[in-house]
């Protein structure tokens, strides 16, 4: 559990965006002076005071402070943001003994940031970029949230009706189809079904789809969206036992059999109509929200510099 919990947390030092350089996030906050004498002086990484225990070191600090690294208070709000937005970022729950080692790594990282602020590194400019783009990034992720994020909520009304507005669109097929690489065999065979040879018994010869020749060209029911688009049209203009002329695909040419066209249930498809209106109502709002945003900011590009 230790070495996990090592990589964990060097993986974190090296990914993460809180207290790099900068003075937004991790800003200086004035400590008691009295209490500072007291607490340990925190070296090598962990916190400590002299032949006292980390906790024992907790103890002698003002309530509320989780840890004090030179004139940088850790407050036990700002330590539950902190670890909350790590915890999120990276989809990983700390157990209690991570914890203390999720603490030594925020305090080694401040000990460093602290040190790298007093020999200028705030001042490089790829640095400086560098934290601007992580602070742009929490700042407006904050913003999208309030928003956008929360004006996503999509009820089961809100999909009944979308259902009732589309149902064309609520369609399933089951359809044969038969796969061949040449335009002119394509249309030869296309010519030879029409005549009446049997559509499955030609699939079956000279199909080069291997998933679905030996079935006769059989492919399983599929609904709008599935299909590459020059397919998908041809097919959902057919009529059950029509034959399509063949239809070029990034595939090669296929000749389509429709077998069988079926209404989808609202019940069936309720759940991927609600990602459907949250996914249209998304784009509508940020849509809005970025036009409205560009109206209020000018924003040029210098597209010369564009490579």
């Amino acid at each position: 559990m230790k070495y996990l919990s090592a990589i964990i947390f060097t993986a974190l030092f090296f990914c993460t965006s809180c207290g790099t350089t900068g003075s937004s996030a991790y800003k200086d906050e004035p400590y008691d002076e009295k209490a500072m004498s007291e607490s340990a002086a925190l070296s090598g990484g962990t916190a400590e005071i002299p032949g006292a225990s980390i906790e024992k070191a907790a103890a002698k600090l003002e309530s509320g402070t989780v840890a004090v690294v030179g004139k940088y208070v850790l407050t036990e709000d700002k330590y539950k943001i902190i670890k909350k937005y790590n915890e999120d970022k990276y989809e990983y729950k700390l157990s209690p003994e991570q914890e203390k080692e999720f603490l030594e790594y925020v305090i080694n990282k401040k000990l460093m940031a602290t040190e790298a602020r007093k020999l200028g590194y705030a001042e490089k400019p790829e640095l400086a970029a560098k934290y601007e783009w992580d602070f742009d990034e929490v700042l407006s992720h904050a913003y999208y949230n309030d928003m956008v994020e929360k004006k996503l909520k999509v009820s089961e009304s809100d999909a009944r009706v979308y259902y009732e507005r589309n149902k064309e669109d609520f369609v399933e097929l089951s359809a044969q189809h038969i796969l061949v690489k040449n335009r002119d065999l394509a249309f030869n065979l296309r010519k030879r079904i029409a005549s009446g040879e049997s559509f499955e018994e030609i699939a079956k010869k000279y199909s080069e789809d291997a998933t679905t020749k030996d079935m006769g060209g059989k492919l399983p029911f599929f609904g709008k969206g599935v299909m590459v688009e020059e397919f998908e049209n041809a097919a959902f203009m057919l009529s059950p036992g029509e034959v399509s002329d063949p239809v070029k695909t990034i595939y090669g040419y296929h000749i389509i059999k429709l077998a069988e066209k079926r209404k989808i249930s609202f019940d069936d498809s309720k759940e991927k109509i609600m990602q459907m209106v949250q996914n249209n109502r998304q784009k509508e709002i940020f849509g809005k929200l970025i036009s409205g945003l560009k109206e209020k900011y000018t924003v040029q590009v210098n597209e010369k510099l564009l490579k």
